[in-house]
């Protein structure tokens, strides 16, 4: 009787460290999936403000002189800081960084021509065109 009674506890002991044990792998798998679906959305989400301030370039290298717009840019992208710039690339070519956690975007605008004195950020921004010449400022401080 005595062995039997061993015999159950081994038993038990050994399907319980393989139930925690298939439970742990799955939740590990289902962990690894969200971390990877919501650096895809911030990647997604910070791609979609590179598009946006490449529109609002091509949109006043396209019209003629005395072009004005404002645009807004979220202050955070899935709940995380980012900083957006231009600046100078080879040539008249500027170029687009987008800076956030640990990585590093940078969109290169063929044919245009910013000012250099153009910054773009979080928040209000403002574009103009005067004289063939893009101008983008950011209006917060």
């Amino acid at each position: 009787m005595k062995m039997r009674k061993a015999q159950s506890s081994m038993e038990f002991v050994i399907l319980t460290g393989f139930m925690v044990l298939a439970f742990l792998t799955f939740y590990i798998a289902i962990q690894s999936k969200m971390l990877e679906a919501n650096r895809d959305n911030t990647e997604n989400a910070v791609k979609q403000i590179e598009n946006l301030v490449v529109n609002e370039l091509k949109v006043a290298e396209s019209v003629t002189d005395g072009y004005y717009r404002e645009f807004d840019l979220p202050r955070r992208v899935n709940g995380m800081e980012y900083n957006v710039s231009i600046i100078a690339g080879v040539g008249d070519t500027p170029e687009i960084v987008t800076k956030y956690g640990n990585k590093e975007r940078v969109y290169f605008v063929p044919q245009l021509y910013v000012d250099s004195g153009s910054t773009v950020g979080r928040g209000l921004n403002n574009i103009s065109k005067n004289g063939g010449i893009i101008l983008i400022r950011n209006m917060e401080p």
